[in-house]
């Protein structure tokens, strides 16, 4: 059977809440929420208002020791700083 990906997901993959990521890192859900805007840990996927993140995806990034996963700007676009 093929895989289908939505939006960057697989179908089919078991997605998790807010606090369920932060169960699994053992923090706050704030937490969570502000190190995916930074980039320390995967973004999930946007369903409108809510986020999810794929479990698998946080469970391999955990077993890695938690590195970076993309580059964060530190000026914003235009602002000349």
């Amino acid at each position: 059977m093929t895989e289908q990906k939505t939006l960057g997901v697989s179908v089919g993959k078991r997605m998790g809440d807010v606090r369920v990521v932060a169960a699994k890192y053992g923090c706050d859900q704030r937490s969570i929420y502000r190190w995916a805007d930074q980039g320390l840990i995967p973004f999930g996927v946007k369903l409108g208002a809510l986020r999810r993140w794929d479990l698998e995806q946080i469970d391999d990034h955990i077993s890695a020791g938690c590195p970076r996963v993309r580059a964060v700007r530190t000026t914003k676009a235009g602002s000349g700083r």
